[in-house]
Parts: C-alpha cells; structure tokens; sequence
C-alpha cells in the first residue's frame, strides 16, 4: 500500500506541477515540499514521505484568526529543514500551489 501511495503523489505532483504539500495526522498539520530522488518513487522508502521545509503545527492548538497577517499559531507551530513523515500515520494530504 505504500509504494501506491508513493507513485499516486508523485502522479499528483507531476500532473499539477508543484511538490508542496499539506499532510494531516491525527494530532498534527504537515506542510513541505515532498521530496523524491530525482522524480523516481522506485528510490522512496515505503513507509515514510520526505519533505523539506516543513512546518509542523499542533492541531489541537492551532488559531483559527482569519487576519491576513495571523501569527498567533506560530507559538505551535515548528520548522524543519528535513522531516520524514509515516505514511501509516496520514490521514490525509493535499498538493497545493
């Protein structure tokens, strides 16, 4: 189920043309660049996606402020140059522009 899931990204990113993603667990808000060794899903690991530049934020206290320069999630929210996230953990995930 893994590899299908890595091939089906990777289809999404190739049809839509960007690798930035949002990628949701049950406790966390994922976003980051997925990162794929030259394009190919045959080098991925099966279990976990690749990203950078993530930004990991809690869901359980994350604002809901609907002001242009919202920062007040940032407290709860932490950067990474380079993350690996389970895909038995995703509950869902969306490529966005």
């Amino acid at each position: 189920m893994a590899k299908n899931l890595l091939k089906t990204l990777k289809k999404i990113i190739d049809d839509n043309g960007t690798d930035k993603i949002t990628i949701f667990t049950e406790h966390l808000k994922i976003d980051g660049h997925v990162f794929l060794p030259e394009g190919k899903c045959e080098e991925c690991h099966d279990d976990f996606i690749a990203l950078e530049n993530a930004l990991v934020c809690r869901l359980d206290d994350y604002c809901v402020c609907e002001d242009d320069k919202c920062e007040c999630h940032d407290y709860v929210c932490f950067r990474y140059d380079w993350l690996s996230v389970s895909i038995d953990d995703i509950t869902a995930f969306s490529i966005i522009e």
